[in-house]
């Protein structure tokens, strides 16, 4: 049977109209309960681009598109600083957020995103779209089985083309963004760490470089201690290596590792095992589970899978680890009453 809100659509918009941008509105065109009613960016003529996909209204305002009303929630894939006022903006108009990774490039504004929801009675979801990438879910459902007994040491090691040019020029700029490509990319590895470990970091040791001529860092590496005592080796960096993605988590009594590439394995003495391939993990796949989860959370008045209360432990994560490389020392990190995401 068909989810519908109420006895129609729920109806979204979206709020950037870059390529992720466009894998939200793919993912909500392949759901039946959910309408792509309109689509904002700055730049009107990329708005009209994409919402001509879809049949959907286009906007150069936010505000505008709010007062038009026609919405039930709205995706923000704004640049990251962009983040909390639009969400404000669009919680005081009553509509439900899913808001893409970084939730915020601070706290404070991350504060402001959950009470601005919280006042007005509106759902806040964390686009952190690997919990729903079957491979990483897979590696979760093992972890959390005991059969390879507890995590004891993570390695997260990410590769992304972070010069200029490689990517659009707001990521460049350290306000809009936020940082660099520890606030942009790490902030993936920081979540899967995190969730694939079982618990937010609670103290990090970090170090970031940047290219010459690039105001944002291009490199980052980092240690993390999570709350229950697994450690992490972090490294991201944007020069030039060939791209790489993969995770190891050594555990008790055997480990996995999880690649992009290669995709899932699970190793035991001398038995080695592939539990999913490259081919099955499908990103369009992860970003429609997503989307769906949100709605089903939004219809049914329950916290979505990735709360904001866990993006905030992300974002946490990453400024100690800038303020860990700034003083050249180990940073705490403040309590955030997180729980790891289900």
């Amino acid at each position: 049977m068909t989810e519908t809100w109420g006895n129609r659509p729920f109806r979204v918009g979206v709020i950037g109209a870059g390529s992720v941008a466009a894998l939200h509105l793919d993912a909500a065109a392949d759901l039946p309960e959910v309408e792509v009613a309109a689509v904002c960016d700055v730049r009107l003529s990329a708005a009209e681009q994409l919402a001509a996909r879809f049949g959907a209204r286009a906007y150069a305002d936010h505000t505008a598109m709010f007062a038009a009303g026609g919405l039930d929630g709205v995706l923000i894939t704004a640049p990251h600083s962009l983040h909390a006022p639009i969400t404000v903006d669009a919680a005081a108009a009553g509509l439900h957020v899913l808001v893409e990774k970084p939730m915020a490039t601070t706290l404070e504004d991350g504060q402001r995103m959950i009470d601005a929801c919280a006042t007005h009675g509106v759902q806040l979801a964390v686009g952190h779209v690997l919990h729903f990438l079957p491979s990483v879910r897979e590696a979760w459902r093992i972890l959390r089985s005991g059969s390879l007994g507890r995590p004891v040491v993570i390695t997260e090691r990410r590769t992304a083309r972070y010069e200029r040019g490689s990517r659009p020029d707001w990521f460049f700029d350290p306000v809009l963004a936020g940082g660099g490509i520890l606030m942009n990319v790490g902030t993936h590895s920081i979540d899967k760490a995190q969730w694939l470990g079982g618990a937010a970091a609670t103290s990090v040791h970090g170090y970031v470089w940047n290219q010459p001529g690039v105001e944002v860092e291009t490199e980052s590496v980092g240690l993390l201690e999570l709350a229950n005592g697994v450690r992490v080796v972090l490294s991201v960096t944007g020069t030039g290596l060939p791209f790489h993605d993969e995770t190891e988590v050594v555990c008790e009594h055997g480990a996995l590792r999880l690649s992009r590439r290669d995709g899932l394995w699970t190793y035991r003495g001398d038995e080695a095992v592939q539990v999913v391939t490259p081919e099955q993990d499908d990103i369009v796949a992860a970003f429609r589970e997503q989307l769906a989860d949100f709605v089903a959370s939004c219809r049914d008045g329950r916290a979505p899978a990735v709360d904001a209360a866990y993006g905030q432990s992300v974002v946490a994560t990453a400024l100690a680890l800038y303020a860990s490389a700034e003083r050249a020392d180990s940073a705490r990190i403040p309590g955030l009453n997180a729980e790891v995401a289900a």
